[in-house]
């Protein structure tokens, strides 16, 4: 595996729906990590877990981690100390696990861009307007999942991100409305490959 193989992250991933007895986990734990799931805080902090076969045997698992945390260095150098962080990291099985934490949305869509992976972008409603407009949404909590047109919930009084699979995304706000993506509960809404979902839930 080569050292920027993990950096291009947003391949191979896929997550087991996190929970606990009272709501949402505070963070991801690589050991329930099955594929790439992104969890958007309530804080308004964010983490991204990745898996990824790691088979060769000219990169150690140190050296992988030195490698990661030099490259989120430059994000704690701009945003702040431990605007980026790499929380976890572990190899089983022939596969390596990696949860990143970020301190804002905006930071963890830096990442991306800079990786040229943007598997998630976080939009103001009047952009979401031009983009979507012409889509409906389901509303969550709505027993038989009650369609809305886009100008009815596309608002700035939400978070509004679009979601490119394949990836869990999950948040610790309630998801009020959707479009596309196979929703679980108000919390979790996974997303195949080549597909995309637009996700609107509470700040």
């Amino acid at each position: 595996m080569k050292k920027n193989t993990l950096l291009a992250f947003g391949m191979v991933i896929t997550t087991v729906l996190l929970s606990s007895c009272n709501g949402m986990p505070k963070e991801i734990k690589a050991d329930e990590v099955k594929e790439e799931t992104i969890y958007m805080r309530s804080d308004g902090s964010s983490q991204v877990a990745y898996v990824e076969d790691f088979s060769e045997k000219y990169l150690n698992l140190d050296e992988l981690k030195g490698y990661i945390s030099s490259e989120l260095s430059s994000y704690n150098k701009k945003y702040g100390d431990k605007a980026a962080v790499l929380s976890e990291i572990e190899l089983k099985s022939g596969k390596v696990k990696a949860v990143l934490t970020f301190k804002s949305s905006e930071i963890y869509e830096a990442f991306n861009n800079k990786k040229g992976e943007n598997n998630a972008r976080f939009i103001k409603a009047d952009k979401a307007l031009s983009e979507f407009g012409e889509l409906s949404f389901t509303e969550v909590d709505s027993d038989a999942g009650e369609k809305k047109a886009a100008g009815e919930v596309l608002s700035d009084e939400y978070n509004i991100v679009v979601v490119k699979g394949p990836v869990l995304f999950q948040t610790g706000d309630k998801i009020k409305y959707y479009s596309g993506g196979n929703l679980y509960d108000s919390h979790h809404i996974r997303v195949d490959e080549g597909k995309e979902a637009v996700v609107v839930y509470s700040k």
